[in-house]
């Protein structure tokens, strides 16, 4: 059988990532890309970095003689994910309401007839993971993204599922309530910079990773800091995990790459889980998302996300747009 083609993005924070993935779930490996990006940054900015590197990859698809068949685009939210819309107020507000979908349609040529997709970040992640990584050949599975913020998603039979037991609304776990705020407030980046510091009793100019670097090294402040995450994060998943009868989770984003730090006191409190048989950091962490995007675009699947309406939605989970 031949193999097909497709473009696939992965829009981050601070970088866009992108690759052309074969319908045999592999990648041609010398057209993986990584630029940096300003999210704050000016809205042509932002829309010139993203045609570039676009145009950058046909291009290169052409040298090599690919027929790329449709672009697959994850993307962090809140967005109207049918249509290509941004509706974000922190990361890329100044795409607020812009059609990326139109846009980058009418900065390639590209026809109307072309597939082009939108996917929740955190879902591609998973869906990659579930192909080509390490959530293959489980039936039910929960994804998490530990970065900047807290990326979640459910998946059954290798379907996104939205609703169910154990599954929050739209299955955002980031904002379900804890400790007097929200999820996201213990199970971050923010939290992680913000802990140390309580615990040496001093602002430190450093990064997760440096402190990770300090507890492999012996530090008792960094490793009680990892050793928190991994009891914050069992404490808030055990009830999850338990109603939505997970056998498998898979751990993805740049602090997942710690997990070493965290993983023991995250094992032992998920032990009484029954139906919990692995817990792993994601195989794809820099490539999963780019994975999903495409499967979906060489297996026809379509996505919850585009049968929600934001404006109809997030006001009801207490969020504004």
């Amino acid at each position: 059988m031949k193999s097909k083609f497709v473009l696939a993005l992965d829009i981050g924070g601070t970088s866009l990532k992108s690759a052309i993935i074969t319908s045999e779930g592999t990648m041609i490996k010398s057209s993986l890309t990584k630029v940096p990006i300003d999210s704050q940054g000016p809205r042509q900015d932002i829309i010139d970095a993203l045609l570039r590197i676009l145009k950058r990859q046909f291009n290169y698809a052409s040298k090599l003689g690919l027929d790329i068949s449709g672009l697959g685009i994850a993307s962090p939210g809140p967005a109207d994910y049918s249509r290509g819309i941004f509706l974000m107020k922190q990361k890329f507000a100044s795409l607020y309401g812009a059609n990326l979908k139109d846009i980058i349609r009418e900065g390639l040529n590209l026809s109307k007839k072309f597939p082009i997709i939108f996917e929740v970040d955190s879902w591609a992640f998973l869906r990659g993971e579930a192909w080509v990584g390490a959530a293959k050949g489980y039936k039910r599975v929960v994804g998490l993204t530990l970065g900047t913020g807290l990326g979640a998603a459910f998946m059954v039979d290798e379907q996104i599922v939205i609703q169910g037991p154990g599954v929050p609304p739209l299955g955002w776990v980031a904002i379900l309530p804890f400790r007097g705020g929200v999820v996201e407030d213990f199970i971050s980046r923010k939290w992680i910079l913000s802990r140390y510091s309580e615990l040496v009793k001093r602002k430190e100019p450093l990064d997760v990773k440096d402190i990770a670097i300090l507890a492999n090294r012996g530090q008792n402040e960094a490793i009680q800091v990892f050793r928190e995450l991994g009891e914050n994060l069992a404490e808030i998943l055990k009830p999850i995990l338990t109603d939505f009868r997970a056998e498998c989770l898979i751990l993805g984003g740049q602090i997942s790459k710690s997990i070493s730090l965290f993983k023991d006191p995250l094992k032992e409190r998920l032990r009484h889980v029954a139906s919990l048989k692995k817990i792993s950091r994601a195989r794809l962490i820099m490539t999963a998302a780019l994975f999903g995007v495409s499967r979906m675009l060489f297996e026809n699947i379509k996505s919850p996300a585009w049968e929600i309406r934001p404006e109809e939605v997030l006001p009801k989970l207490g969020l504004k747009l």
